[in-house]
């Protein structure tokens, strides 16, 4: 069994965020039929559970409110697959350095709110 760190969760939910799994939306039913019936890409599949992602999902929320920039940093960081420091940086309008602090202190903030999660419970 995989161990589920930090690092590995936010991973996964970029890919759940990305793929739009978990909550439902209304869709439109002709929508729903061509999009069930039509062969697309394959989509990676998140290795989280929904319940799961959305509580990392709950966890960058609060992040973002507390902590606005860190909060973006870890959003874009995990939510856009592939993308460098660099990238993060020009799109945040900082240094690629920074970028990568903002991305540590996101990522050790929410590990330490999972952590009490666990805690708690």
């Amino acid at each position: 069994m995989r161990q589920m760190d930090t690092e590995y969760l936010l991973v996964e939910w970029g890919v759940w965020a990305r793929v739009q799994a978990g909550v439902p939306r209304y869709v439109s039913p002709s929508f729903a039929l061509l999009r069930d019936n039509v062969q697309v890409g394959c989509a990676p599949d998140p290795a989280i559970s929904d319940d799961l992602a959305l509580a990392v999902d709950r966890l960058i929320g609060r992040l973002h409110a507390r902590y606005p920039e860190a909060g973006v940093a870890v959003w874009n960081y995990y939510r856009y697959q592939g993308m460098s420091y660099r990238q993060l940086g020009r799109l945040m309008g900082v240094s690629h350095v920074r970028a990568q602090e903002l991305v540590a202190v996101g990522a050790a903030w929410v590990d330490s709110a999972l952590c009490l999660q666990v805690e708690a419970a």
